[in-house]
């Protein structure tokens, strides 16, 4: 037959057990925000450079090359995207303050999204001058997703649909990783 407690000791048992729990809790959800997994980063192409070269000939080679060069394209926009500051305006009005840094953090405005972002759409010439991106974020809730092109030494932000860019307007480019260090 199972010992009976006194009261006392049955809430100090209690006390003790949510003490712990409560502990527990604090020390698991006190992890810093950068420690969070990624959700979007930008893929490498070394696997679908691997699948391109084994296919075999016909549609199946074909369109591992396809998805070989588009990853590509997009690698290319990524790296003259990352670590920069864009601002300005759409041509809609709209005010653009985006910041996009290598380390996967996203800042618009006056958010900070820490889950990551990544080209998903890319067409860039071959001297690298012009491009057109398609740039897309997770936010909570769904995802952040802007258009940015350049040409030349011109650059323009405008939102995405059905992988065109609408409304880009003009914007200044300015180096952020200091900045994107401290977010």
């Amino acid at each position: 037959m199972p010992a009976r407690h006194s009261l006392p000791v049955r809430r100090l048992a209690t006390l003790l057990v949510a003490a712990v729990t409560c502990t527990a809790l604090a020390v698991g959800l006190a992890q810093p925000a950068a420690a969070a997994k990624l959700k979007f980063k930008q893929p490498a192409c070394g696997k679908l450079k691997k699948k391109a070269n084994k296919a075999k000939p016909g549609g199946a080679k074909r369109s591992a090359r396809r998805a070989f060069r588009q990853c590509q394209a997009n690698m290319k926009a990524y790296r003259q995207i990352r670590n920069f500051q864009y601002v300005g305006s759409r041509t809609d009005g709209l005010a653009i303050d985006s910041t996009y840094c290598a380390n996967g953090k996203v800042a618009n405005r006056t958010e900070v999204y820490r889950q990551g972002w990544r080209v998903v759409d890319a067409k860039v010439a071959r001297n690298g001058k012009r491009l057109k991106a398609i740039v897309e974020a997770w936010i909570p809730g769904g995802r952040f997703v802007q258009g940015i092109l350049r040409q030349g030494d011109v650059w323009k932000v405008g939102y995405e649909s059905g992988g065109r860019v609408f409304n880009a307007g003009e914007v200044t480019r300015t180096r952020a990783a200091s900045a994107c260090r401290s977010l």
